[in-house]
């Protein structure tokens, strides 16, 4: 399926936190059943989930894969999830499905906004301001776990 993803650049999308970031990546909140409907619709084939499994409501997975998109949970944990590391991670992953239309989540998008911020900021070396900008891109909304970090990296 064609991704439908560049006529949604620069438009809200219809339902909670969604956000394209470019014609192959929507980030958003954690998805209804319609909200899978719907970005299955404008052609996303895999959905990232970057809820850990104890954290998880209902089988996404089997819901996924029932509509015929591909699944990958990353999960990382709202607190101890938060570091240098799973930023790394989280955008490794990304990286390796750059050629699929994808959809990446996490409860809020917080989590999510976060560990971009953490990215730019200590992976690029991006100045606080630019690495917040990207990350409330992404969904954050919590500078204070973001600038906590970054604060903890200055002592």
């Amino acid at each position: 399926m064609k991704s439908n993803l560049q006529n949604l650049m620069g438009s809200d999308l219809p339902v909670g936190f969604f956000q394209v970031i470019h014609d192959k990546l929507i980030v958003g909140a954690q998805p209804s059943e319609r909200d899978l409907f719907m970005l299955k619709s404008y052609g996303i084939s895999l959905v990232v989930n970057c809820i850990p499994e104890y954290e998880q409501t209902c089988d996404e997975q089997a819901l996924v894969s029932r509509l015929g998109m591909e699944y990958m949970c990353v999960g990382f944990d709202r607190a101890s999830g938060i570091t240098i590391a799973n930023a790394e991670a989280l955008m490794a992953t990304l990286q390796s499905c750059a050629n699929q239309s994808t959809f990446v989540h996490c409860q809020t998008g917080n989590r999510i906004g976060i560990l971009v911020a953490i990215y730019h900021y200590f992976l690029l070396g991006k100045p606080e301001k630019e690495a917040i900008s990207e990350g409330r891109l992404w969904g954050m909304r919590d500078t204070a776990a973001f600038m906590n970090i970054v604060e903890e990296s200055r002592q």
